[in-house]
């Protein structure tokens, strides 16, 4: 089976939360992707697992010739995969300088160099992102890192050192700069909305809706209109006692207009879930039918869903066991949740973009199609 259908496979799974921890991301992850890269997952000589360091275990050991590491993969739990940087570092260090670490929770690959110079992030040549990397990409890059034939001949390591050598990294962090930005106004960013939100109650004294805020920022996106100005005609002008002269004038002036925003729709209505209407009286109440609903069906789905990227933020989760997961941060605002099946808890106090993202991730981890099998505007 070609290397992209399986990426794809495992992006498809871990979208639905089916790797709950480190033993999983191993078995169902990384030795998959090891075996289909050449490499003998059977034999311990070769892909040795719980490698003993100076400092610790490695997850696993790449060898070649076999018992003799020349990679380090360290497995760590669901979106804690930047957490083990100095440890994994460490491993490779003590044991004789292994030149090559990899870092994986699944999701996120990072390659780093260990014996070079400068911070963690400098020796990092690569992040790689399931999420973000088509297939076929992602399987480039693991090919050009991680296949058994490159590493053996010594290839994958020279590559990984000329493009650490040669890359230009701030042009290629300056380039992604409007991307990003996109990214956190579509997706509503909560500290970017606190931030905007704090700004305007400090100069105007009233705290506006969190909505407002994201309506403004999102119209920011839009095109900006270009209108000719009507306050200025050209006329032609004629010196006195002269013969009529066309004489040139400047361009007529522009004026640059922002698109208005656009108000958010009704937050009362009704949402279809696999064919089935529900009436609801607000975006909250949307949001909680929805997860009840398909919690009811399965099981495990809060639990799969809580892992989902869009299911949290930066500093806090939305999908959670308590109150303190939803307001780390917030003591006077830990009442604003409402219950689920399984003793599970929502966050309330979000953005109406943001309650949108939890229910189109919500649909992709049951399965279903945003739009088709769930259907809500608000």
């Amino acid at each position: 089976m070609p290397l992209q259908t399986i990426i794809a496979d495992i992006t498809s799974r871990l979208r639905q939360g089916l790797f709950a921890n480190e033993q999983s991301i191993s078995q169902g992850i990384v030795l998959r992707v090891l075996h289909e890269l050449g490499w003998e997952s059977w034999d311990t000589t070769v892909v040795w697992p719980e490698y003993q360091t100076g400092e610790g275990r490695a997850d696993f050991a790449l060898c070649h010739p076999p018992t003799k590491p020349c990679i380090f993969i360290e497995v760590k739990p669901p979106g804690k995969a930047e957490d083990g940087v100095r440890q994994a570092l460490d491993y490779a260090f003590h044991s004789g300088g292994v030149p090559f670490v990899v870092l994986t929770d699944g999701k996120t690959w990072s390659f780093y160099l260990t014996m070079e110079q400068g911070s963690y992030e400098d020796r990092r040549v690569f992040k790689l992102d399931l999420f973000e990397r088509a297939p076929t990409e992602a399987a480039t890059v693991l090919e050009r890192y991680l296949r058994r034939d490159q590493v053996q001949a010594g290839a994958a390591l020279e590559s990984a050192r000329t493009e650490y050598r040669s890359r230009n990294r701030r042009a290629q962090a300056r380039a992604m700069i409007p991307e990003a930005w996109k990214e956190l106004v579509e997706k509503g960013d909560e500290m970017l909305v606190e931030l905007v939100t704090d700004t305007v109650e400090s100069k105007a004294g009233i705290r506006p809706d969190t909505d407002d805020v994201i309506v403004f920022l999102t119209a920011l996106l839009k095109p900006v209109i270009l209108q000719p100005s009507t306050s200025l005609t050209r006329q032609p002008v004629r010196a006195v006692q002269e013969p009529a002269v066309p004489v040139a004038l400047p361009p007529t002036p522009l004026r640059l207009t922002t698109p208005e925003p656009v108000s958010s729709s009704s937050r009362s209505g009704t949402l279809v879930l696999q064919g089935k209407a529900f009436r609801y009286t607000n975006a909250i109440e949307a949001l909680v039918v929805i997860l009840r609903e398909l919690a009811n069906k399965d099981a495990t789905f809060l639990q799969r869903c809580a892992q989902h990227p869009d299911v949290q933020g930066r500093l806090r989760k939305y999908l959670g066991r308590t109150p303190d997961e939803l307001y780390p941060h917030r003591e006077d605002l830990r009442e604003m949740v409402e219950t689920l099946p399984g003793g599970w808890l929502v966050a309330t106090n979000l953005n109406n973009l943001t309650k949108k993202n939890i229910i189109k991730a919500a649909a992709e981890v049951a399965g279903l199609h945003y739009g088709r099998d769930v259907s809500v505007e608000f």
